[in-house]
């Protein structure tokens, strides 16, 4: 299996289970609270999106000087934009 084909079986089985188990507007973000942060690596290392690209793009997606969230919160607000992002394709 190639690289590029690795990466999008890890992307369309998270989408895939997202959509099993959750329903409604929410359902990523449901989804994605319930990942582990070994996994939203893995889906981050997966995604056809660069760090630099979520940041430069999406303002919750930054880190300001003296803001406070956690490294949690900030790596499931990422793959929560990149599941989002590549849902429909």
């Amino acid at each position: 299996m190639g690289d590029s084909a690795g990466r999008e079986d890890i992307i369309g089985r998270h989408l895939s289970q997202a959509h099993e188990n959750s329903r409604g507007e929410r359902q990523l973000a449901e989804y994605v609270a319930r990942l582990d942060l070994a996994e939203c690596a893995r889906i981050l290392e997966a995604s056809p999106t660069s760090l630099a690209s979520l940041a430069a793009l999406r303002d919750e997606c930054r880190v300001e000087a003296g803001e406070r969230r956690s490294f949690a919160q900030v790596i499931r607000t990422w793959t929560l934009h990149v599941l989002s992002g590549l849902e429909g394709g």
